[in-house]
């Protein structure tokens, strides 16, 4: 092979080495249905206060979630910032927006298992799932467990060393056995509620950072 061959072979490994590392950035839209299991927690108020869908922008060390409420509070912005190790929740309506550092809430874990076995199709595609519970340590949550299964589609790739840090809810632990999205989320807020959420549109594309800033005319508050 001469030398010219040579250059071409290792421009073209390179390239697509390069490739091979990309992690996903763009919108994804899901739409939310809700089970309600408490008869004073009706599925409408469910839906008024958090919405009927929600938008995510993704970014390789951080990514946002705005779920499109139309309650009390409005609509809830939450800024997951895995650069700095601290999530921002903002509402619309209130003037104050909650800083929390990772990791400060603990839960023990139930299970986590791989379903190899359990796919649905999700945007035409086949999608494994992983189940997720555990239980929260502190007394005065909202629910006594979490019951959850994620579907995923691995070409929607994710840093799984970004999130390693990112325990809240062991969510460290999906993204690194699934490296990737989560694209349908069935979640039960056991005993009151159950949510799924599934993406109806996925789009590659940049997202400006200006998007993972708390705005800058609300009061920060540590949590």
């Amino acid at each position: 092979m001469n030398k010219i061959k040579i250059s071409v072979v290792l421009i073209i490994f390179y390239a697509f080495s390069l490739n091979a590392q990309d992690f996903f950035e763009g919108e994804l839209n899901y739409k939310i249905e809700y089970q309600s299991n408490n008869e004073s927690l009706p599925t409408s108020m469910l839906e008024r206060e958090f919405g009927t869908s929600f938008t995510a922008y993704v970014k390789e060390d951080r990514y946002a979630m705005i779920y499109h409420g139309k309650g009390q509070q409005g609509w809830m912005k939450i800024i997951v910032r895995l650069d700095e190790g601290y999530s921002y929740t903002e509402f619309e309506k209130l003037d104050t927006i909650t800083k929390s550092k990772f990791g400060t809430k603990k839960n023990d874990l139930i299970k986590f298992e791989r379903n190899q076995n359990d796919k649905k199709i999700i945007l035409g595609e086949k999608c494994e799932s992983i189940t997720l519970q555990y239980k929260p340590k502190d007394s005065l949550s909202f629910f006594t467990e979490m019951r959850g299964k994620y579907f995923f589609n691995p070409k929607y790739k994710l840093n799984a060393k970004r999130y390693s840090e990112y325990t809240d809810g062991f969510w460290n632990l999906f993204v690194k056995e699934s490296n990737a999205i989560s694209i349908r989320n069935e979640t039960e807020y056991f005993p009151l509620f159950k949510s799924i959420e599934e993406v109806t549109s996925i789009e590659e594309k940049n997202i400006d950072k200006a998007v993972f800033e708390p705005n800058p005319n609300k009061t920060l508050k540590t949590d």
